[in-house]
């Protein structure tokens, strides 16, 4: 029998992404982050990382909500 991927809820395990990916993608939105200022928001909000094949992978979903609230509180 097969089991499935433990994830703290099903959006997490579907758009997972290393740190690096996402830096690249907020550099889009105006508003860029660096891997390390990720890894803050990261430790801030307690947000799930996953671990694979040396890289650290989490939640895109997640990151958006601490970047969200991050450019918010810049203004």
């Amino acid at each position: 029998m097969a089991t499935e991927m433990i994830a703290p809820y099903a959006a997490a395990a579907r758009d997972m992404m290393t740190l690096e990916e996402i830096s690249d993608q907020l550099r889009a939105t105006g508003h860029p982050a660096s891997v390390s200022t990720i890894r803050r928001w990261i430790a801030k909000d307690d947000l799930y990382v996953e671990r694979r094949r040396r890289k650290d992978y989490v939640s895109f979903s997640d990151i958006l909500m601490a970047h969200k609230e991050a450019v918010a509180g810049r203004n």
